[in-house]
């Protein structure tokens, strides 16, 4: 009877998060759904805030706060990483989703223990916290790794498309163009890519009165790639002059290919290092069971 009970209470715990879940993911909470929904780069943000955007901003103000206070370095750190991949985010939203994932978390693994106290009540009494714990860790970590994920993405692609983006523009400038007309070329080829989208903000500052040095200096602070910030250090001095930049570019684009081409290739020698686990893990106890079973059961035979 009270494992009946047990059961159906934490049934009960779960349909009412699972409702207010719903209810506040589906805006609302402390903002309007209009609102909520269509802030600037709402529609790139990964699932796990999508989902959970409504539930996570009702404890922005409250939890999000509360543990940005307690852990400044951490919530700077979401602050920079929300800038490099462009998502409407703040240290205090990131950690109000570590927090209600969290939540969700330490509740699987409850179920989970109040299933194992029904099949084996002793094992219950050491493992159901265990259990907690770990569901509350993956909770906690997975908006942030999530996040972490898609910024390294971003700076990627960035890295990526940046050598064509730099001689594009730069044979732009040697055919008449000015930067800033060079510029406007490449961001009207409308790639898609995050770095015409960068350009193309960086253009919209320009149009609003900011000198074009300014204006990449915090497009270098934005994506906070090494690459970009030699680019801009390249244009700002070059501006300063007064000195063509044309010929500096090309050659800035090609020294970036070369170092892409060099990660590319410590990419590459790291993948037997990578191997190792999966080949230690994962295929050497197959073989070992393979080739050991056999042996073994005719030693039982022989004994």
């Amino acid at each position: 009877m009270r494992t009946q009970e047990l059961l159906s209470y934490l049934l009960i715990v779960g349909a009412f998060i699972a409702a207010g879940w719903l209810v506040m993911s589906s805006g609302g909470s402390k903002e309007n759904s209009e609102d909520a929904g269509h802030e600037p780069g709402w529609e790139k943000l990964p699932n796990v805030f999508r989902f959970s955007w409504g539930f996570v901003a009702f404890f922005e103000d409250s939890v999000g706060a509360l543990l940005a206070n307690i852990m400044p370095a951490r919530a700077n750190r979401f602050s920079d990483l929300a800038v490099i991949s462009a998502l409407p985010l703040t240290g205090e939203r990131v950690l109000a989703a570590s927090f209600a994932f969290g939540l969700c978390g330490i509740f699987a693994g409850a179920i989970a223990g109040a299933a194992v106290y029904v099949a084996e009540p002793a094992v219950a009494a050491w493992l159901a916290p265990v259990l907690c714990l770990a569901f509350f860790a993956m909770g906690w970590f997975w908006p942030t790794q999530n996040l972490a994920h898609y910024a390294e993405l971003r700076q990627e692609r960035i890295t990526r498309e940046l050598p064509f983006a730099i001689d594009l523009i730069s044979g732009a400038m040697r055919s008449g163009l000015d930067f800033g007309a060079a510029m406007r070329y490449y961001v009207s080829l409308k790639s898609g890519g995050p770095l015409e989208e960068e350009f193309g903000r960086v253009l919209s500052d320009v149009t609003l009165g900011r000198p074009f040095a300014d204006a990449l200096n915090d497009m270098a602070k934005r994506i906070q790639l090494k690459a970009f910030t030699a680019f801009v250090g390249v244009v700002s001095y070059g501006m300063e002059i007064g000195a063509p930049i044309a010929q500096t570019l090309k050659m800035h684009g090609a020294d970036l290919r070369r170092e892409r081409f060099n990660l590319a290739e410590r990419k590459a020698a790291r993948v037997p290092a990578v191997m190792i686990l999966p080949l230690v893990v994962f295929i050497m106890p197959a073989v070992f069971i393979i080739v050991l079973t056999p042996l073994i059961m005719r030693l039982k035979g022989a004994m």
